[in-house]
């Protein structure tokens, strides 16, 4: 038996942005790849995975208004590039910048792949 998962707009927005902070962290600067580069289909699947797992535990506590914010800043926070949810109270509020800080710390930090690119 086959199941096929259907994301909601919230969940899409959510790793949409987190794949965007991605792009913007890990692409076009020296010894970096492309801009365009694709992301590697199993890295993005664990990405998705993780986004979904991260989403799930905060989403109760996340507007409309900042979901967006929140996929990026969970790829930040994560991964230790000096903004984050911690620096973000005024959009999380301070106890929830704190605990989505923790949140994403816990899932530790992860390594962008992207396919490689034949000549």
């Amino acid at each position: 038996m086959s199941y096929t998962i259907e994301t909601t707009a919230k969940e899409k927005a959510f790793i949409a942005a987190y794949i965007e902070a991605i792009y913007f962290t890990d692409t076009g600067d020296m010894d970096q790849p492309e801009t365009g580069a694709e992301l590697d289909p199993d890295f993005l699947r664990e990405s998705i995975i993780d986004c979904l797992a991260m989403f799930s535990r905060i989403v109760c506590y996340l507007s409309d208004d900042n979901i967006e914010q929140a996929g990026h800043d969970f790829w930040l926070t994560r991964n230790h590039h000096g903004v984050g949810y911690w620096d973000r109270p005024e959009v999380y509020g301070d106890t929830y910048a704190d605990m989505f800080t923790t949140i994403a710390k816990g899932m530790n930090s992860a390594d962008a792949y992207f396919e490689e690119v034949m000549a």
